[in-house]
């Protein structure tokens, strides 16, 4: 094969063998602009926070009085559940971004572990983990608590409820 008929091949490079030229920046740039511009909502995802609400309560059946600080939890527990006394032990907010761990100590010694997997419009994916009892993914919607009986605990139970609290988008 002599050269002018590789140079007039169109698998390699057209007439005279010449490549053709690259594109110019602004097709680079049109094209990474339009991947940034998809990726936006997946690279915010990444960096959104949620406040998250946690109690520690203990319900026991020695008379005894309902807290004033237990009382929404009173509320949703009194016709389902068998108690006569109602106290709150601990309250934090966590502040954690997708994917950072954040919890605390029980009484009975046990830790607990709350991690956002993912954040949406219908609320939280948590996952949730209490030493040696339970480990679990939940979705827990927005400002609205979710209730878990952990362990018997000083004549009682330890009850942890959870209530993400999403920022406004």
């Amino acid at each position: 094969m002599s050269g002018s008929e590789r140079a007039s091949d169109p698998g390699r490079g057209g007439p005279r063998g010449r490549l053709a030229p690259a594109p110019g920046p602004f097709p680079i740039g049109a094209l990474l602009f339009a991947i940034l511009l998809l990726a936006g909502p997946a690279l915010a995802q990444t960096v959104r926070r949620v406040a998250l609400d946690l109690t520690v309560s203990h319900a026991s059946l020695h008379p005894g009085p309902i807290d004033p600080a237990a009382a929404q939890l009173h509320e949703r527990l009194r016709d389902d559940f068998r108690y006569q006394s109602l106290r709150v032990i601990e309250r934090r907010r966590l502040d954690l971004r997708t994917g950072e761990v954040g919890g605390l100590d029980l009484p009975t010694g046990k830790r607990v572990r709350v991690r956002p997997l993912h954040m949406g419009p219908g609320g939280v994916l948590l996952a949730v983990d209490i030493e040696n009892t339970m480990h679990s993914d939940m979705r827990v919607p927005d400002r609205q608590p979710v209730v878990i009986g952990v362990d018997r605990y000083d004549d009682g139970k330890l009850i942890l409820t959870l209530e993400p609290r999403l920022p406004a988008e």
